[in-house]
């Protein structure tokens, strides 16, 4: 019995350790997130798209983040058209899904090279109903691009900034309102 004991109050003190240790890394994780990275993150994203030889002819930001993404990038790539589209989370069936604001927004994009860009990306939602919005104005070619996405999504971007395995809390996200009714 004294065994047993012994042996529970080892595995439960190794569990709380391990805790512990997972618990300040995701602070950690969720800390190292700044401007300065998301500036670095979107020189990287500009070369990989200038390396890629894809030239858009307009940027679409998707929602809060991806319009200050699709901004940043729209400005250093030429002062392109930038165009913003926001999303909202329907939870009326208990799972969530994304929905387009104001779709009328978009311009008219038949034969374009458009670039789709969202700050984070993590069950792919946004993104996947900006697709869809994009393919009916049928352009001539759609590119994706995010600043941070997560390995889970269900839809892979053509161009990432970092991938993490964390929920990041980027700069934008400054106030329990932004934080809290999002995610």
């Amino acid at each position: 019995m004294a065994i047993v004991n012994a042996a529970s109050l080892v595995i439960s003190s190794i569990a709380s350790l391990f805790t512990i240790f997972l618990s300040i890394r995701l602070i950690r994780e969720r800390n190292k997130i700044s401007w300065r990275m998301v500036e670095t993150c979107t020189r990287s994203l500009l070369k990989e798209i200038q390396a890629s030889s894809f030239d858009p002819d307009v940027v679409i930001g998707v929602g809060r983040g991806g319009a200050i993404l699709g901004g940043m990038l729209a400005g250093n790539m030429g002062h392109l058209p930038l165009f913003v589209i926001d999303t909202i989370l329907d939870k009326t069936d208990g799972l969530s899904a994304a929905h387009i604001r104001y779709p009328e927004v978009l311009p008219d994009l038949a034969g374009k090279r458009l670039l789709l860009a969202v700050g984070e990306l993590y069950s792919g939602q946004d993104l996947r109903a900006a697709l869809e919005l994009a393919k009916s104005k049928a352009p001539a070619t759609i590119k994706t691009v995010s600043l941070f996405s997560h390995p889970a999504s269900s839809i892979k971007p053509d161009f990432v900034g970092r991938e993490t395995k964390q929920p990041l809390s980027a700069p934008w996200r400054m106030s329990d309102v932004y934080r809290t009714r999002r995610l």
